[in-house]
């Protein structure tokens, strides 16, 4: 008896959930998907996991605001550091994502909760110049860009439109994906994946209803985007075309997921999406894995 009410008010606390977030969303097909344990835990170093890619056998991240100035590859079985690699030329802001296509990684230095930051850029890698060996030190190119809709850069933290937390490349471009935390709207903006300094106007924009933290694009061109909105974490999957970026929505709810901090999605090769949580109060830093049905 003690069983069945135990699992009677635990299905009724995920219907609940399931019903507060989906009365937010109003554009696009949901879904309710249970996503399943990856890595149940990640080193220790690794406490507030951002972005994340997979690349080379290794599951690729980084501590966010305040981390060192470094890239970890994670061994994908047991979540333990395998490589550490010093970026000799910058600095730990924020970063925030991170991103790849055949020949470069790229990182987000673009974190910016005050709305103040002038110095925005995106750190490019060179995959060729990354080894197996254990520790490493490589100079990162750097892509500066600027919002040049944002007129006002007194300081509002985390009351702003302009703070950015989600990266992708996508055809020798990277797109950038802002974090709005006034109106829950991201706004996208597109720049080459070259060195330079940009000044850019969106191109595009969605109502996610939330805080989009993270994002990743596969090469058939599904745009997943990761984040949450009172701490309850959802994914958004669109199918990018030449002419529209947020076609198809559909809405994944995961608020299952109470008070995780959901902070980086990737594509695994097999098409299947992982998502990072940082370490909370709720949560230890881990990787969930959802399930196939989930990417169709």
């Amino acid at each position: 008896m003690l069983l069945k009410r135990l699992l009677f008010f635990t299905s009724l606390f995920f219907l609940i959930s399931s019903c507060t977030l989906f009365s937010r969303k109003k554009n696009g097909a949901e879904s309710f998907v249970f996503p399943q344990s990856y890595l149940a835990l990640l080193d220790s170093g690794i406490r507030e996991n951002s972005g994340i890619i997979y690349w080379n056998n290794f599951i690729w991240t980084f501590n966010d605001s305040g981390g060192k100035n470094e890239l970890y590859a994670l061994n994908p079985e047991t979540g333990n550091i395998t490589i550490t690699v010093v970026l000799s030329n910058a600095m730990n802001t924020d970063w925030e994502d991170i991103a790849q296509n055949e020949k470069y990684i790229f990182i987000a230095e673009t974190g910016n909760n005050a709305g103040t930051r002038t110095d925005l850029n995106i750190l490019r890698l060179k995959k060729a110049s990354l080894g197996l060996e254990p520790f490493q030190e490589v100079e990162a190119e750097k892509i500066f860009f600027s919002f040049a809709d944002q007129k006002d850069f007194d300081p509002l933290f985390r009351q702003n439109p302009y703070d950015c937390e989600a990266l992708v490349e996508w055809n020798d471009s990277l797109y950038v994906f802002t974090k709005d935390w006034v109106n829950f709207i991201t706004k996208a903006y597109v720049m080459p994946n070259v060195p330079g300094s940009y000044n850019l106007y969106p191109v595009d924009s969605f109502d996610v209803q939330g805080l989009v933290t993270g994002a990743d694009i596969n090469a058939a061109g599904t745009l997943a985007m990761v984040g949450y909105q009172d701490f309850q974490s959802f994914v958004w999957l669109f199918k990018k075309d030449n002419e529209e970026l947020f076609s198809a929505p559909r809405f994944i709810d995961l608020s299952m997921l109470e008070n995780a901090q959901t902070e980086g999605i990737c594509f695994l090769p097999s098409g299947e999406l992982l998502i990072s949580c940082e370490q909370t109060i709720s949560h230890l830093q881990q990787i969930w894995k959802l399930p196939p049905s989930a990417k169709r």
